[in-house]
């Protein structure tokens, strides 16, 4: 900034409100000149009050204004904490997800960063280049020493002050061995440093040439092998690789390996951390310290000055999409951050989303198919055959024999229960039908006391049938056994066996699970999809009890996510020699359990594209899901029949309203409606007028969710 002309900024003040959630302009005072810009921090005054924000702008004060402005009082960081293209990243969520700009800008600052005041840097010990490096030492200074040596780029003197002891590292500071500075102070050494340096313009070029994502398809040993692979290139090339996964749970594996082959630059980046680490991890990837980071859906806005490399693998998994203001999709934030900075995107899995499908078959992304690392042997048992000669028990012998043979031989089974979740499905036992909307195509949940059946999307109601409207038949019934109950058959069937159920209820025992199956004393477990996350525990045989409860949720990706389902179950076994599964079903000819036999996964994909074109669901329509909230039933049905009324004057479809899935009949009521058209502008636009013309009343509010991933 010239000295001869007045500056003014523009500051988002940080302040949790619709009212104030618009940039307000201030005037640069002359002292503060050098360090306002893009992404720092600033005090100012609003009112009687002094209250922080976030700098957006920086430009000449025009000069009949000047004079009425007030002055920016301070400013609290001592680097900006995001770019220009971190903040453009933010307006595009705020634009995609009709949030406020506020709840996007703070995306980019971690909470823990972001609550500093002033915003100090952590402290990184290095060691000195000017200084003598090999000294003698005691033992608890050798240590810390040791820890330099293996990671040049420095470390956090916290870890060394845990390492050897604050005495230790202050002696080898005093003696001149060990220099500490914050990380963007480390950074501007003169020294040679990684990830610090500028991209060339065939790089640059390089990087714009990937903005079309890549798919890679393919089992998740083969995909792990590809992103080492990936990540060591691009530590070797200098630049940075983000590698997201959608529960931390599913981190630590990765991690370790990544570590094997990249070294120390490896960081693990989520919200699971301790603050101060969380802090320290946040200014190394700040000042291009963290080579490879692996993180949550978050991490997809941490500032990387250099990053080269962006991976969601697991892109199908619902836990990519925020369930909290802003409510954006992790695969959406990442490849619109790589088109923006010319940065390839690779959205992994192995079972795609039905979108990024349809973008693959569209060519606006590639796909590279993985060769598969091993195939499991699959049996399909048809239920229906096995009740119609006379055998109706929970596990059918087939399962019973697998399972007595791999525990014979050694090996470890398996077996997962689909819940139904919050309602009851009623279906065929003659066909494998289920009772569905006649509206939405999708099942309806029956409700034993009253004796009816209701959608959950679009609200239609009616008495419960009394014979299947398929076929006629008089087999109608409700299904799905729960864990306790496929537990109790276990312990009788196999009462020599270590037997152990994961599930919700059992979360609290984790990690006594954890260390017996590592053990190798539990044999034989049964439970819910948490169980993917027990790592230590590793099959032989999968059994798969009731496969077809997930495809019956009120849900029109219920076909989809019950087929990605399987296929992470059925993974299980794959590292283990002669992996089998054996899957329990009514329906053995739907297209989801053909392909688990014959592993042609391409024919579910277009089936289900064929059907969701017929009945106007994406990726051949936009959703919003528009939820009242209110402390009174009454008001709540109101604000959304007030919503829903909006939004079909402004022309797109409208399902509901209808209760909330999870109505639990006390405060707070939430009543919703879903927004439908074939252009997301419409659907976007319809939300707004929601928003801006649905006036709720005093404890009332709307929540809009743009492309909701979860329908029940």
């Amino acid at each position: 900034m010239t000295g001869d002309v007045d500056y003014c900024a523009e500051v988002l003040v940080d302040l949790p409100s619709r009212i104030e959630d618009r940039p307000l302009t201030y005037r640069v005072p002359p002292p503060l000149r050098s360090r306002v810009a893009v992404g720092v921090r600033a005090r100012v005054p609003l009112g009687p009050r002094t209250v922080s924000g976030f700098v957006l702008a920086v430009h000449p004060c025009a000069g009949s204004t000047t004079r009425a402005l007030r002055d920016i009082l301070d400013v609290l960081d001592p680097t900006p904490l995001f770019s220009d293209a971190l903040l453009a990243l933010a307006r595009w969520v705020t634009e995609e997800t009709l949030s406020t700009l506020l709840d996007a800008v703070r995306c980019l600052v971690a909470p823990e960063v972001r609550t500093a005041s002033p915003a100090v840097q952590p402290q990184i010990a290095t060691l000195n280049q000017g200084g003598r490096t090999h000294v003698w030492a005691g033992q608890r200074q050798e240590r810390i020493l040791a820890a330099l040596r293996a990671s040049p780029q420095g470390v956090p003197a916290s870890d060394l002050a845990h390492l050897g002891g604050r005495a230790a590292l202050r002696r080898l500071i005093a003696r001149g061995v060990v220099r500490v500075a914050p990380p963007s102070a480390v950074a501007q050494d003169p020294a040679p440093r990684p990830f610090t340096h500028a991209r060339t313009h065939s790089e640059t070029s390089a990087g714009a040439s990937g903005a079309q994502p890549t798919l890679l398809w393919g089992d998740a040993e083969a995909r792990m092998r590809w992103m080492i692979q990936a990540a060591a290139a691009g530590v070797r090339r200098g630049t940075q690789v983000l590698i997201t996964v959608p529960e931390i749970a599913r981190a630590p594996g990765l991690i370790g390996r990544l570590r094997a082959a990249c070294g120390e630059v490896v960081a693990a980046y989520h919200s699971d951390l301790p603050p101060a680490k969380h802090r320290t991890i946040w200014w190394r990837i700040h000042a291009g310290d963290a080579g490879v980071v692996v993180g949550t859906r978050s991490a997809l806005f941490a500032p990387f000055p250099q990053l080269g490399l962006i991976v969601v693998d697991d892109e199908q998994d619902s836990s990519y999409k925020a369930d909290a203001a802003p409510r954006y999709h992790g695969r959406d934030v990442a490849t619109h951050r790589g088109r923006m900075e010319g940065i390839p995107v690779v959205l992994g899995s192995a079972a795609p989303s039905l979108e990024t499908y349809a973008e693959v078959a569209s060519g606006r992304v590639r796909c590279v198919r993985l060769a598969p690392t091993r195939g499991e042997h699959v049996v399909v048992v048809d239920m229906r055959a096995e009740g119609q000669a006379g055998r109706r028990g929970l596990l059918s012998p087939p399962l019973v024999d697998a399972i007595r043979r791999h525990l014979r031989e050694g090996g470890r089974a398996a077996l997962f229960v689909n819940r139904l979740g919050y309602a009851r499905v009623l279906l065929c036992q003659e066909c494998g039908h289920a009772v569905r909307c006649p509206r939405c195509d999708l099942s309806m949940p029956f409700d034993k006391e009253t004796g009816t059946i209701q959608c959950r999307v679009c609200g239609h109601s009616a008495p419960a049938p009394g014979v299947c409207p398929r076929c006629g038949g008089i087999a109608l019934r409700w299904v799905g056994a729960g864990t306790r109950r496929v537990e109790e058959v276990l312990r009788r069937l196999f009462p020599a066996v270590r037997t152990a159920r994961v599930d919700r209820e059992s979360t609290p025992a984790w990690d006594v699970f954890a260390r017996e199956a590592a053990s190798g004393r539990i044999r034989l477990v049964v439970g819910t999809q948490l169980l993917l996350r027990a790592t230590e525990f590793r099959p032989s045989l999968v059994g798969v009890v009731d496969a077809d409860g997930p495809l019956y949720h009120p849900d029109f990706r219920a076909v989809e996510r019950t087929f990605q389902q399987l296929r992470a179950f059925l993974a299980l076994a794959a590292a283990s020699p002669g992996p089998e599964a054996v899957v329990q079903t009514r329906v053995p000819e739907h297209p989801v359990l053909a392909a688990l036999r014959t592993g042609d996964d391409v024919q579910v994909y277009e089936s289900e594209l064929k059907v969701r074109r017929a009945l106007e669901y994406p990726p051949y329509a936009y959703l919003a899901r528009v939820i009242a909230s209110s402390q009174d039933l009454e008001s709540a049905h109101r604000l959304a029949a007030r919503a829903a009324e909006i939004a079909r004057g402004c022309g797109v479809d409208v399902l509901g309203p209808a209760p909330h899935p999870r109505f639990r009949g006390r405060p707070p009521f939430r009543v919703e409606c879903l927004f439908r058209s074939a252009e997301r502008a419409a659907v976007r636009e319809a939300a707004r007028g929601a928003l801006d013309g649905a006036v709720p009343a005093r404890g009332s509010r709307l929540i809009v969710d743009i492309d909701p991933q979860e329908m029940h």
